[in-house]
């Protein structure tokens, strides 16, 4: 076992979180958007969820994964969008088909990855 000293002298034990290394590396990363907005779902919709995820060690890691996924499928979706839906040439329609473009992709998103019971 490995120990760090922390500020104030004290040794504590360094405990990894998962022995697998996909994980220990994603776990490298901040939990995004999208992984906090699935997070606080769990809370809302699956309280009792909770306490299993975190016991399980998936309470961090599935946020990052959700991340990842739907960072893909967003950039899938928007290059969908844009190409079903021809970008206008004026302002005021350029402002109304972003804003469209932004509530589709987002809402598509939310409901294929993020709003899932992993």
């Amino acid at each position: 076992m490995t120990y760090r000293q922390n500020a104030t002298g004290q040794m504590l034990a360094e405990i990894r979180y998962t022995a697998n290394p996909a994980e220990q590396k994603l776990l490298e990363q901040p939990i995004g958007r999208w992984g906090k907005m699935w997070q606080e779902w769990i809370r809302t919709e699956y309280p009792t969820e909770v306490q299993v995820l975190i016991t399980e060690g998936k309470w961090q890691i599935i946020p990052r994964e959700i991340d990842i996924e739907a960072e893909s499928r967003f950039r899938e979706l928007d290059v969908q969008y844009k190409q079903q839906n021809p970008r206008p040439t004026t302002f005021e329609e350029i402002l109304r088909w972003e804003k469209m473009r932004l509530l589709n992709v987002e809402h598509q998103v939310m409901e294929e990855v993020v709003f899932r019971l992993r």
